[in-house]
């Protein structure tokens, strides 16, 4: 018995070995920082190989000694003391990786290389999509095709019976751009299904936190009015019992639909969890808000209590929703 509690240990402790640093890495920094220190280990790499081969240049040489001297010790910083990397630090990784490629490709030799600068392309596409907006991606990807592709068209691979071609050249360049755009396309629509809610089809209490945030980030720079109601349904859980959750999920779904149809396009609702749900109100003062609360209940299908506070000086979104959720039980209680 005693030995197989040794051997369950050792077991358990190589699952650590294995397993439980890449878990701690993941734990102490972001994924942003995750995924760009483990992009730069693969070029340190890369780097560390070049230096030792036979036919590049003394300037090659040293530009991939210092390549992986950087890429290897960001990778320690991440991976050893939990360092998180700045946003810029992406943006540099794209931009020096184009100054590279154009390199291989117009200045350079060495064909390995320059094979591996337009296989490399996509991969920084679909990094650059998924960490940064589609406006600042699409606008940096698009420089980088064009600067990469001009090198590799002028480049001494270009050319009858060179490496490159005009449909190898163009069909990387779009190959690159369906990549930014796949990579575009997935991180909204994990960011659409992370911050709604299934059931009413709402903003869930992730997604309508992120909202008011901007909003009030909004309204404090142009001094302008903003409100929240937070929203109870009454005597809910006595229609689960004696009805059963799918006329609970009924009512739900019900009541959400009068509220985004009845209120205006700007107006947003969130789940805040279970019945209780938030509205956020833009350029909306609490007298109108109230008002607003008021001609919703009147074309109510199930009874609901409401709170309501507009936005003051230092508010945040913790202050403001649990204000208008202190009104709502007043509301309830009465």
């Amino acid at each position: 018995m005693v030995v197989q509690d040794i051997r369950a240990s050792d077991a358990e402790d190589l699952r650590w070995l294995r397993f439980g640093w890449l878990r701690s890495i993941r734990e102490r920094t972001s994924t942003f920082s995750v995924v760009t220190a483990t992009i730069l280990l693969y070029f340190g790499v890369l780097g560390l190989f070049e230096i030792f081969e036979s036919d590049i240049t003394l300037f090659e040489q040293i530009l991939s000694a210092a390549t992986s001297f950087v890429c290897v010790g960001l990778f320690a910083m991440v991976a050893f003391f939990g360092v998180e990397l700045p946003p810029w630090a992406g943006i540099a990784l794209v931009g020096v990786h184009a100054l590279v490629s154009m390199y291989y490709l117009g200045f350079s030799d060495e064909r390995q290389n320059a094979i591996a600068a337009f296989q490399e392309l996509p991969i920084m596409a679909m990094y650059f999509s998924w960490f940064y907006g589609a406006k600042l991606a699409r606008i940096g990807m698009l420089a980088v095709v064009v600067v990469v592709g001009a090198a590799a068209t002028f480049g001494p691979f270009t050319g009858p019976g060179g490496l490159l071609g005009p449909v190898n050249i163009v069909g990387a360049g779009l190959f690159t751009l369906m990549c930014l755009e796949a990579g575009i396309f997935m991180r909204h629509r994990i960011r659409l299904e992370s911050h709604s809610d299934e059931l009413t089809g709402t903003l869930n209490r992730r997604g309508f936190e992120a909202k008011t945030a901007m909003e009030i980030r909004r309204a404090v720079r142009h001094d302008r009015p903003l409100s929240i109601a937070v929203l109870d349904l009454d005597k809910f859980k006595d229609v689960n019992d004696e009805a059963g959750h799918a006329a609970g999920d009924f009512v739900l779904r019900a009541v959400t639909a009068q509220w985004m149809s009845m209120s205006r396009t700007t107006d947003i609702v969130g789940r805040l969890g279970g019945d209780e749900f938030a509205m956020l109100l833009p350029e909306t003062d609490a007298d109108d808000a109230r008002a607003l609360m008021l001609r919703l209940r009147e074309y109510a299908s199930h009874p609901w209590s409401w709170g309501v506070a507009q936005l003051r000086q230092g508010d945040t979104v913790a202050t403001l929703l649990d204000r208008a959720d202190q009104a709502m039980y007043d509301d309830k209680r009465a």
